[in-house]
């Protein structure tokens, strides 16, 4: 069995996670986690932006793929899926919704026949300032609730934790 080694400032995000989900309004059980929290955390931001973008008829799930295409349009399906840590599946899947919705277009890579390129759709390019701001008020309301050096150290840990785990 694999060992996983998890980095010093595990006790810290541990504290820092309890005193969040306290102030989101969750009680803290005698069982607590850096996982639990992270869920419970995760949960809340699906749930936000699922309520944000519902005028835009997309998902939690799906705003992740137009995030992506906004920083670099023209991704492969596979580019999509390791820079969002997704299986391959999982990204087609998504992206057929989107396609259906209007929001992308898929096209067989001219050099690499092997490959599908996605790209936004003009409707979707229409909404990136629009969408991007929706998405970025979550991670700014905490900023706010909780101070930008808090914010940052705990993102700069979680970062830490993440490609020690990776």
């Amino acid at each position: 069995m694999h060992r996983v080694s998890i980095p010093q400032p595990m006790v810290y995000l541990q504290n820092l996670l309890v005193d969040i989900s306290t102030n989101l309004g969750y009680r803290v059980y005698m069982y607590t986690s850096l996982a639990r929290h992270l869920a419970i955390l995760h949960r809340h931001n699906q749930r936000y932006l699922n309520q944000v973008l519902k005028p835009y008829s997309l998902t939690s799930g799906e705003v992740g793929f137009l995030m992506s295409l906004y920083q670099a349009e023209g991704q492969t399906q596979e580019e999509l899926s390791t820079a969002l840590v997704i299986d391959k599946a999982a990204t087609a899947r998504a992206l057929k919704v989107l396609i259906d919705k209007g929001y992308v277009t898929r096209t067989q890579d001219e050099k690499d026949k092997r490959c599908n390129r996605i790209h936004l759709t003009e409707h979707a390019k229409a909404l990136e300032a629009e969408l991007t701001n929706r998405v970025r008020r979550w991670n700014l309301d905490l900023m706010e609730q909780f101070g930008s050096e808090t914010y940052e150290q705990l993102c700069a840990q979680l970062g830490m934790i993440q490609k020690e785990l990776s």
